[in-house]
């Protein structure tokens, strides 16, 4: 069995503003109540699963939170992703099948020898809830993780140094589908033991966590914790980013930009506007490397500081910051339209607005 950190990085559409919050390996989509902003969310995975369960379908980024996908902009952080790459509905069914299959297997084999293949049966149904969780199928999806997460605090009774970060995982997951916080913090407590033993390894998984529960604070309006619970994690990513900013310099802009979101919903301009200045920084040094992965993120970025810039009564600025973003998501749309017109034709209302 081996570990391994993941990630992934959502866009979703809620109203017009761009927001970098997270919740880690299920997809929630959050609609911020009546706010204009449309939210960036970096999705973040712990330990993957058990390789038996894993490794043949890809179901999990090999990278770290270093390549955020392109199919997002503003959904949680989640761990352990079916990274299946192709999701047409055939591809998908397919790897369903295959899972299933693999359970039906696992469970007979561990009638006879449990301690062998219960952590694969619990590693199938995560494969399955997440797969679930992708399709909106959230109730046969909370059953696969329930399970899968009873599975594992027994197996860590025995073995909690190999199973503890599972049950983190699991329950991470379920705090996710569920909006959970009781789930959340469990899931940030067990992290936070463990990386007290292992911080390298753990740590990532301590600011996943608590990146989802700032997610979900925000989405409930307690901008107050939301806010704590980003700066922390915001801490722990700049530390991570000396030593490997590569893999941890898009976390740091994504929680930035989670803090700009949270600031200028409380009206703390100055704040907010250095927040958001300096993730922009960052994603355009990323997209210079990787324009593909990051431009998108730098023009959720511009579309947050026009916002801001409009409220301010600042219309030149927001209208520079409106159309640098509509030129990259107007190349985007061309190759995925189906992605990225919808941001096409939210910027140029926002830009149509703009008073003369």
């Amino acid at each position: 069995m081996f570990w391994r950190l993941c990630s992934i990085v959502l866009l979703a559409l809620a109203s017009l503003r761009v927001n970098a919050a997270s919740l880690t390996d299920l997809i929630v989509t959050n609609e911020a109540a009546g706010s204009p902003v449309v939210k960036v969310a970096v999705v973040h995975e712990a330990p993957a699963t058990n390789p038996s369960a894993s490794d043949d379908l890809g179901r999990f980024t090999r990278q770290s939170p270093r390549k955020p996908a392109r199919e997002n902009v503003g959904t949680p952080d989640r761990l352990n992703n079916p990274g299946i790459l192709d999701r047409s509905p055939n591809r998908i069914e397919a790897a369903r099948k295959e899972f299933e299959e693999k359970l039906k297997t696992y469970r007979e084999l561990a009638q006879k020898e449990p301690e062998t293949y219960l952590p694969s049966v619990a590693a199938t149904l995560n494969d399955l809830g997440i797969l679930d969780s992708d399709q909106s199928r959230m109730e046969a999806a909370r059953k696969e993780f329930e399970e899968a997460l009873r599975i594992y605090r027994e197996l860590a009774q025995k073995e909690p140094k190999t199973y503890l970060p599972f049950v983190a995982v699991t329950l991470n997951n379920l705090g996710i589908i569920e909006r959970a916080p009781n789930r959340l913090d469990e899931a940030l407590k067990t992290s936070r033991e463990l990386a007290q033993k292992e911080p390298e390894t753990y740590l990532p998984h301590v600011a996943m966590v608590l990146n989802n529960l700032g997610f979900l604070d925000s989405a409930q309006n307690r901008l107050g914790e939301a806010r704590t619970e980003s700066e922390e994690a915001l801490k722990i990513y700049r530390e991570l980013a000396q030593k490997e900013p590569e893999t941890y310099l898009p976390h740091v802009a994504a929680t930035l930009n989670n803090l700009g979101i949270f600031d200028s919903d409380k009206n703390r301009v100055k704040e907010a506007r250095k927040e958001y200045e300096e993730a922009l920084k960052i994603y355009r040094e990323l997209a210079q490397k990787e324009p593909e992965t990051y431009l998108p993120y730098v023009a959720a970025t511009l579309n947050n500081l026009g916002i801001l810039d409009r409220a301010q009564n600042r219309p030149e600025e927001a209208r520079k910051e409106y159309e640098e973003a509509l030129k990259i998501y107007e190349a985007f749309a061309k190759e995925d339209p189906e992605q990225f017109s919808p941001h096409v034709k939210r910027v140029k209302k926002l830009l149509k607005e703009l008073p003369r």
